[in-house]
């Protein structure tokens, strides 16, 4: 693995953190004073949604065929990085990983010719919002036991249940759906199917209230009888195991890549005030316990960074990644939590005040140990790894520490992983283009 980062490469991220300094300014419905799910606010939540869709934000990692910018994934998730250096409204951050990872992604390996002509264009224009809708009231962590069924009729499959807790369904046109077609066999009884908006028996229900994440509209979506024709399935019918596994595997490894960027603003400006701020007659950084807190600040975003860089190396390298995935979601998400904790108890008594967005992005943070499996169920599948033998774990160590693609890694690895080149995003902010060049969790399912 090369750590350094080209020209290109660094570009992009600064480009991405200027754009949100500029475009994407304030805290989202907080600063509105509007939810999503009202009229206005929906219309301003959309507004900044056709911004990140003009700078090309729903089409990193979508190929130009497609409508995307066609970049490598960890161009893509350094872009995601600077993006959320210079935007702290993070539910709408959340809203675009959702469909990037959840939607895009699953699309793109398992679509008919058909479905990706269909979507993938409008989601990387920010034309259309997609949804991934897997998580049930009974069946967060466990989540190959839904209780939606897929029963087969003459030329399709009938929909019948109920999905909690979807991101982007309030906003979402296209949905792409789990549910068991065949029971009794487990995971390889599920089966997905894209589905669009105005279905008959497909309804969404209220947008949902949270601790935090107001900008990231979340919903109950009701599947009463549904009519999905043959056409609708993606993938193969019994392969939504497949595509479950495979989306989840994007979902925790780059999900979180704007909370590299939350995390380095953080520290800069928790730096920047314990400098600033003085008591007993010097600056509170020069207290050892200051400076131990921010010491641990800075090593959590370094790891966290190695994490998810080396996530998007191994995928660019073709290779399945799904124990690093686990291990990037669990220590990311857990050091978004403190380092937002810390943030809040360094400024004193004015980061509890809701002036200053630390409380906020402290309420926004407690949520990233939930969405995309549990903190403890990342430990769970981490410690899993460990009791079966290298080489059917999918990827064993080399003497130089590089990590080898084993027989399971090479039987699920990704077709085509390459890396284009990163000056597709300058190209098209050059060209000043409100879409992209041609006219994906939902991911941030919460108790999955």
């Amino acid at each position: 693995m090369d750590f350094a980062w080209t020209d290109e490469q660094c570009q992009g991220h600064e480009q991405a953190r200027l754009f949100a300094q500029r475009e994407l300014a304030g805290t989202g419905a907080e600063e509105l004073g509007e939810a999503p799910g009202k009229e206005a606010g929906r219309e301003r939540w959309r507004e900044r949604w056709r911004k990140c869709a003009g700078f090309g934000v729903q089409g990193l990692n979508l190929p130009v065929a497609h409508g995307g910018l066609g970049l490598d994934t960890r161009t893509a998730v350094h872009v995601l990085e600077g993006l959320g250096e210079g935007c702290s409204d993070n539910g709408l951050l959340l809203a675009l990983g959702a469909q990037l990872w959840s939607v895009g992604m699953p699309l793109l390996r398992f679509g008919s010719e058909a479905q990706q002509r269909r979507w993938l264009p409008g989601l990387a224009q920010g034309e259309s919002i997609g949804a991934f809708a897997l998580t049930e009231a009974e069946s967060g962590s466990d989540g190959l036991h839904v209780r939606t069924r897929a029963v087969a009729e003459a030329g399709g499959y009938r929909l019948e249940g109920v999905k909690a807790f979807v991101t982007n369904a309030p906003e979402a046109e296209v949905f792409v759906v789990v549910a068991a077609s065949a029971a009794e066999a487990g995971y390889f009884g599920l089966t997905a199917f894209v589905l669009e908006r105005g279905m008959a028996g497909l309804e969404v229900g209220p947008g949902l209230r949270k601790m935090g994440l107001e900008t990231s509209p979340m919903a109950e979506v009701r599947l009463n009888g549904v009519w999905a024709p043959a056409e609708a399935v993606l993938g193969e019918v019994g392969g939504g195991g497949a595509v479950v596994r495979h989306t989840l595997e994007w979902e925790r490894g780059c999900l979180l890549a704007p909370a590299l960027g939350t995390m380095e603003r953080l520290l800069q400006a928790t730096t920047a005030h314990a400098r600033g701020r003085k008591q007993f007659g010097r600056p509170i950084i020069n207290f050892e316990a200051v400076g131990e807190r921010l010491a641990e600040m800075r090593l959590r975003l370094e790891v966290s960074r190695l994490l998810l860089y080396q996530f998007a190396w191994l995928k660019d390298q073709g290779q399945a990644a799904g124990l690093q995935a686990s291990m990037t979601k669990l220590y990311v998400s857990e050091s978004l939590r403190r380092t937002a904790e810390l943030a809040v108890h360094l400024h004193g008594a004015a980061g509890y005040m809701r002036e200053l967005e630390y409380e906020r992005t402290w309420r926004d943070a407690m949520a990233s140990s939930l969405y995309s499996g549990t903190t403890e169920m990342q430990h769970n599948l981490i410690a899993e790894s460990l009791l079966q033998p290298a080489a059917a774990a999918g990827e064993r160590a080399a003497p130089s520490g590089r990590r080898l693609a084993g027989p399971a890694a090479a039987a699920t690895s990704e077709p085509g992983a390459g890396p284009p080149s990163a000056s597709a995003l300058g190209r098209q902010r050059e060209r000043g283009e409100a879409g992209v060049e041609y006219a994906p969790a939902g991911s941030g399912e919460a108790g999955r």
